[in-house]
């Protein structure tokens, strides 16, 4: 029998956590394992952190960052290109620290922000100071985050799909498949996805399925 690590394997991670508790839990009847993803400073950020962690499952800090867009506002701990260095390395840091149990971090939005070398490596500074990853969630293609993380010597990785750009069951279902076949071919696949019901449907849906037989499912940070 071959050893495990030589199945494929995929990482899910549902991001955008922190607004209702009750639609991240609904995450665990899968019975997988799942990497929340947390945003900082909402009503519910502290204590989803804290009900997940005793769950098992793994956490990472969802860092919001300037998307390109004026007229979408990246909520509260937000990084942007104009701030000064020190703002931002002192708020991924004080983002950080209001989540004591996560293991990494991904942007949130930054479709803007990424792209910039230079703002990137001031936010990875506080990500490497705190000895965690950075996964990249590819907002743009032309996002310079994986490859400045890298050039960082900060652990880093890239989503390979969004599971649930199009809220709808089969949607994510024909997502899935799609991470299963990634998964195949290259050892490995990332899907993002978020707190709703559809997004939970459809990876039920895959998992009810003989090709979910031939991946196994892991932590983002098995992946690394």
């Amino acid at each position: 029998m071959p050893p495990e690590t030589a199945t494929p394997r995929i990482a899910v991670i549902i991001d955008d956590i922190g607004f209702n508790l009750t639609r991240a839990e609904q995450f665990l009847t899968a019975g997988i394992p799942i990497t929340f993803s947390i945003l900082p400073r909402l009503c519910c950020s502290e204590s989803s952190a804290q009900a997940l962690h005793e769950s098992g499952h793994e956490l990472m800090l969802h860092q919001p960052m300037e998307p390109f867009s004026t007229r979408v506002d990246p909520g509260p701990g937000a990084i942007f290109v104009d701030d000064r260095p020190e703002r931002v390395r002192d708020v991924v840091a004080q983002n950080i620290a209001t989540l004591p149990n996560i293991v990494g971090v991904n942007n949130h939005m930054g479709s803007r922000y990424t792209q910039l070398p230079r703002k990137m490596d001031q936010a990875l500074d506080a990500v490497r100071a705190n000895d965690l990853f950075f996964v990249d969630s590819l907002t743009t293609g032309q996002s310079t985050a994986y490859a400045r993380a890298r050039q960082m010597g900060v652990d880093t990785i890239r989503r390979d799909l969004f599971l649930d750009t199009q809220r709808d069951e089969k949607a994510v279902f024909g997502q899935m498949k799609r991470l299963g076949k990634i998964a195949l071919k290259y050892g490995r696949a990332i899907g993002i996805g978020h707190p709703r019901p559809e997004t939970l449907a459809g990876i039920q849906r895959f998992l009810e399925t003989p090709e979910s037989g031939d991946v196994r499912f892991a932590y983002i940070s098995q992946l690394l």
